[in-house]
C-alpha cells in the first residue's frame, strides 16, 4: 500500500496503479479546465480597462456596473444548472463517452461567442449561458467519468484530478489577467479577448479525447449488456490480462449490483414494484439507504456555496483593493497569489492526503480553518469600517495586512476539502441504479447555490449592518461553515477505500428490503397459483367423475 493510497479490500495485483487510468483521468480533466479557467478569468476580465471600454460599462461601483457585471457572472450559473439536469437522460441513454462529446462542443460555442462579441452586451449573456450549460454538463459527468475507472484504493485520488486541474486552470486564468494588463495596451481589444478567447482550447481538446481516446466505462457498458466490450475496457485500464482473477471479481460485482438493483425494476409479478417502477427513478432516490445519501449529496453540494468561496473567488480583485492593496497590477497579482495557494492546498489534499487519510478529517479540519478565517476578515472590516464596494484603496494598517493573510488561509484551509473532497464524495456514493440521476440533481444544486451567491454577494458586500462595516458578508458565511461542519461532523460517514459497490455496507441498500419483498410476494403469489392448480385439478376430476357415474347409471 502506498502512502497515497487507501487498504485494498482484496489482495490488488500492482499493474493496476498503472499510467493508463491516471493518462484517461487527465484527459477527461480538460472539463475541469474548462469550469476552473471560466471561474477564474471572469472576475479579472470585468476589471480590465478594455472591457469596460469595449462594451461601455458604468463606472466602477455604480448600480449600473454591479448589475451588468452580476448579469454576466450568474448567467454561467444559470448555463449550469440547465446543463446539469439536461445531462441525465444523455447520460442514461448516450453513456458518459458521448456525453463529454456533447459537452465539449457546447461549451465551445459559447466561449466563442464570448470571444468574438466585440462590444455586443447581448452576444456576451448568450456565450456566458451556453459556455454555462457546456460546464454544467461537464461537472456531473466528469466526477462520475473517473469514479466508475478508478480502483477503490486511489479513487479518492483520482477523483480529486478533476479538482486540482480546476484550481490549476483557475491559477492560470488569474495569471493570465495579470499578464495582459501588463503586457498589452488597454486600447487593444485584445487585451480582454486573448484571456476568453483561451477558453475554447481545452474544450477542443476534451471534443477530440471523446472521440479518439477516451472508453466509454465498463459499468455502462455492462448496464447495456455488452460485458465483453466492458471485459476488454477494464483489461486495457487494469492493464491485466482479461482472464485475470481481478478482473473477474471486479466484473462480476457490477454484474450483481446491477442485477441486484434491477430486479425490482423488472418484476411485474409485484404490483408495488411495478407501480414503483412505473414512476420512475425519483421516488427511489426516497427509498431507505438511498435517501440518506441523496441528502448528504445536496447538502455537500448547495454547502459548499454557504462557504463563500464563489463570492470570494468572483470579486477577490474588489475585496483586496478594498483592504489596502492599490493598483490594477498589484490587484491581479495579489489574487494570481491566491489561486496559486489554492492550486497547492487543492494539490496536497487530494493528490497525497485523502485515500490516506479519509474524508472525513479533512473536512473537518478545512471547517475550522476556513470559519476561523472569515471571522477575522469579517471582525476587521467591521471594526475599520471598510468600504468593500469602495473603488478608493483603503489605508494599509498592520490589522489590515493581517486581513489580507487570512484570505490566503481561507483559501488554504478551504481548499483542503470543501472544494474537492465534496465532488469526490458525491460521484462516488450513489448506487448505479441511480447514479446518474442523482449525481445529476447533486451538481445541480451546486449551480444553483452559485448563482444565488453570485448575484447576493454585491449587495451582502455592500451591506453596513446599521453603519458598523460590511462584515455581514464574511460573518454569514462563517457561521454557515460552522454549521456544515456540524452536520459533516455528525452524519457524513467515511467512505475511503471502498468499492463503489460496497456502499451499501456503509448506507445500507434500498433494493435488498424491495427484493427481498418481491421475493416474498412471488413465492405467496406461486402458493397460491399452485394452490388454484390443485383446487381446478380436483373439480376437474370431481366433474369427470360424476359425469361417469351418470353415464354408466345412464
Amino acid at each position: 500500500m502506498g502512502f497515497t493510497r487507501a487498504p485494498e479490500d482484496r489482495p490488488t495485483p500492482p499493474e493496476i496503479y498503472n499510467y493508463r487510468v491516471y493518462l484517461l483521468s487527465l484527459l477527461s480533466c480538460l472539463g475541469s479546465w474548462m469550469f476552473g479557467y471560466n471561474n477564474g478569468v471572469i472576475g479579472g476580465v470585468l476589471v480590465l480597462p478594455s472591457f469596460i471600454r469595449d462594451f461601455k460599462l458604468a463606472p466602477e461601483g455604480t448600480s449600473s456596473y454591479n448589475n451588468t457585471t452580476a448579469n454576466i457572472v450568474s448567467l454561467l450559473q444559470i448555463g449550469g444548472l440547465v446543463g446539469c439536469l439536461a445531462t441525465f437522460p444523455s447520460l442514461k441513454i448516450l453513456g458518459r463517452r458521448i456525453s463529454l462529446i456533447i459537452a465539449g462542443g457546447v461549451y465551445f460555442v459559447g466561449a466563442a461567442l464570448q470571444t468574438f462579441s466585440y462590444g455586443r452586451i447581448d452576444m456576451m449573456y448568450i456565450g456566458r449561458l451556453v459556455t454555462g450549460m457546456g460546464t454544467g454538463s461537464a461537472t456531473v459527468i466528469i466526477p462520475l467519468y473517473i469514479a466508475e475507472l478508478a480502483p477503490p484504493s486511489i479513487r479518492g485520488t483520482l477523483v480529486g484530478i478533476y479538482e486540482i486541474n480546476n484550481q490549476l486552470s483557475s491559477l492560470l486564468a488569474y495569471w493570465m489577467n495579470y499578464i495582459v494588463n501588463e503586457y498589452i495596451s488597454s486600447t487593444k481589444t485584445l487585451q480582454w479577448q486573448l484571456p476568453l478567447s483561451l477558453q475554447m482550447a481545452p474544450s477542443a481538446f476534451l471534443f477530440l479525447a471523446a472521440i479518439f481516446i477516451l472508453p466509454e466505462t465498463p459499468r455502462f457498458l455492462v448496464q447495456k449488456g455488452k460485458v465483453e466490450k466492458a471485459r476488454r475496457v477494464l483489461s486495457y485500464i487494469r492493464h491485466l490480462p482479461e482472464d485475470h482473477d481481478y478482473l473477474n471479481v471486479e466484473i462480476s460485482e457490477i454484474q450483481e449490483a446491477i442485477a441486484h438493483t434491477s430486479q425490482s425494476h423488472t418484476a411485474t409479478s409485484s404490483s408495488e414494484i411495478t407501480k414503483k417502477s412505473k414512476i420512475g427513478l425519483f421516488k427511489e432516490l426516497f427509498w431507505h439507504g438511498n435517501r440518506r445519501r441523496v441528502v448528504i449529496g445536496l447538502c455537500l453540494m448547495f454547502g459548499q456555496n454557504l462557504t463563500g468561496i464563489n463570492g470570494v473567488n468572483f470579486y477577490t480583485p474588489s475585496i483586496f483593493k478594498s483592504i489596502g492593496i492599490e493598483g490594477t497590477k498589484t490587484v491581479l497579482l495579489a489574487s494570481g497569489m491566491y489561486a496559486l495557494v489554492k492550486t497547492l492546498a487543492t494539490f496536497l489534499s487530494l493528490g497525497l492526503l485523502i485515500d490516506r487519510f479519509g474524508r472525513r478529517p479533512l473536512l473537518i479540519s478545512s471547517a475550522i480553518g476556513s470559519s476561523v478565517s472569515l471571522f477575522y476578515i469579517g471582525s476587521f472590516v467591521t471594526a475599520a469600517h471598510i468600504d468593500l464596494k469602495s473603488t478608493v484603496p483603503q489605508s494599509r494598517t498592520p490589522a489590515g495586512w493581517i486581513a489580507i493573510i487570512f484570505v490566503y488561509i481561507y483559501a488554504a484551509t478551504f481548499s483542503l476539502a470543501l472544494n474537492g473532497v465534496v465532488w469526490v464524495i458525491c460521484a462516488e456514493i450513489y448506487p448505479g441504479r441511480i447514479k446518474d440521476l442523482a449525481v445529476s440533481l447533486t451538481t445541480a444544486t451546486q449551480w444553483l447555490g452559485q448563482f444565488s451567491v453570485a448575484k447576493a454577494t454585491p449587495s451582502m458586500l455592500a451591506y453596513r449592518g446599521g453603519g458598523n462595516g460590511q462584515g455581514f458578508f464574511f460573518f454569514f458565511f462563517g457561521s454557515c461553515i460552522v454549521v456544515m461542519g456540524g452536520l459533516i461532523w455528525g452524519f457524513v460517514p467515511e467512505t475511503k477505500g471502498r468499492t463503489l459497490e460496497g456502499m451499501d455496507q456503509v448506507f445500507g441498500s434500498a433494493y435488498a428490503n424491495e427484493t427481498e419483498m418481491m421475493i416474498r410476494r412471488d413465492r405467496a403469489q406461486k402458493r397460491e397459483e399452485a394452490v388454484g392448480v390443485r383446487e381446478a385439478g380436483d373439480n376437474a376430476r370431481a366433474g369427470g367423475a360424476f359425469i361417469n357415474s351418470r353415464n354408466q347409471i345412464v
